[in-house]
């Protein structure tokens, strides 16, 4: 009988303490130009694609980062064979050498059922954890495809437990004109990213903590502050 309380007690003391540590991650990723971070001159940009109009999109995106993000780490689905390509050639017009690509597992397949999809995210989040602690990126950009929930529960995971502090940002595709993606859905309800961009009005009044993109007037610095776009 005493066992028994004692597991009991101890589990939902477990629960509470794990409650408490993701709510604090919340509350850091709903307001990361309060938090304090060290400055920095460089900073290293993971970014994943996904593959087809998704790659296109982020990479039409990435074109805007400036040469601060010095490091870069691009992750695709193993079985993605165009998005590799793309991201050589924009790294090479750049002329930088320092990006790598990293391949996990994709999530998900077109077509793949919702239920045999959870055994593929655990796979693909188990690599996720190994890349992230590895690279350990100070901001991660991702956009539509299932490959980022993986890497924004790994980047979420090691925050929670304060060893890597990381800004998540995520762009929704331009064709989610009604209602969020899967992906989407999932990181604005929990709470997972700093900022979620979207391209249509009438999405941000549907999701009112999402960012719409002609509302972008401040962009995040290295220290983790926020100052007028000029």
């Amino acid at each position: 009988m005493f066992f028994l309380f004692f597991f009991v007690t101890a589990v939902i003391l477990f629960g509470v303490l794990c409650l408490t540590a993701f709510m604090a991650f919340q509350v850091r990723h709903s307001n990361h130009s309060a938090k304090n971070m060290p400055k920095k001159d460089t900073a290293s940009l993971c970014v994943v694609l996904g593959s087809g109009g998704h790659t296109s999109e982020m990479m039409e995106l990435v074109k805007h980062f400036g040469e601060e993000f010095d490091e870069r780490t691009y992750i695709i689905a193993d079985t993605d064979t165009m998005s590799e390509d793309k991201a050589i050639n924009h790294e090479k017009s750049r002329n930088n050498e320092k990006f790598c690509i990293e391949k996990i597992p994709r999530s998900r397949e077109v077509g793949q059922s919702y239920l045999t999809s959870i055994g593929s995210t655990i796979n693909a989040t188990a690599f996720a954890v190994k890349l992230i602690y590895r690279i350990r990126p100070d901001l991660i950009v991702l956009n539509g495809p299932g490959t980022c929930i993986p890497v924004a529960l790994a980047a979420a995971f090691f925050d929670i437990i304060r060893l890597i502090d990381t800004v998540i940002i995520y762009e929704e595709s331009i064709c989610r004109v009604k209602k969020l993606s899967l992906s989407g859905a999932i990181l604005y309800y929990l709470g997972m990213v700093d900022c979620l961009i979207v391209h249509w009005p009438g999405l941000k009044k549907s999701y009112p903590r999402a960012t719409y993109i002609q509302d972008l007037e401040h962009k995040f610095t290295l220290d983790g502050s926020e100052k007028k776009s000029q």
